[in-house]
């Protein structure tokens, strides 16, 4: 991401600057894994984990706001379609055959949205939809670290 708008700094797009960070860190560590033919769960069980609850909050933060504010609905629809990609790439675990596919798309999905979707919106949107944003970060964390949702993935590992 560039650091000319500001959009690294603060605020969602800050976090989810982060959260792009680490998902990279941990594609690296798998593709690796997966060129040296080693199994990595511990690494895929966090990688996938983050990516969802990533995609949750652009899809009912970020994105619905972006597409009332600004003529970008269609770009905002791929990287709807994207991420639908990179789950169903990713269900059958890290031995799954579309595994490099989706950490390849993964890497030009997270370039797509710092290098142009977030340097349109930044100051595109007005702060009341930057604090519902904010809300919807929060709102899909608590759900996604919900005493249930742990047990369940506990349960799935």
């Amino acid at each position: 991401m560039c650091d000319y708008c500001g959009c690294r700094r603060s605020g969602p797009t800050a976090e989810l600057a982060a959260e792009h960070e680490r998902l990279l860190e941990l594609g690296d560590v798998l593709h690796t894994a997966l060129h040296d033919d080693v199994d990595a769960p511990e690494v895929f069980d966090e990688f996938i984990q983050l990516l969802q609850m990533h995609a949750a909050k652009e899809e009912v933060g970020l994105f619905v706001h972006a597409k009332s504010s600004t003529p970008l609905g269609d770009q905002i629809d791929a990287l709807c379609r994207e991420h639908v990609d990179l789950h169903r790439w990713l269900a059958d675990g890290l031995q799954g055959t579309h595994v490099p596919d989706a950490l390849r798309l993964l890497v030009t999905h997270i370039d797509d949205e710092e290098h142009d979707l977030f340097p349109h919106i930044i100051h595109a949107l007005d702060p009341e939809q930057w604090d519902e944003i904010e809300l919807a970060h929060r709102a899909v964390e608590a759900v996604w670290n919900a005493p249930e949702r742990s047990e369940q993935a506990q349960e799935t590992s």
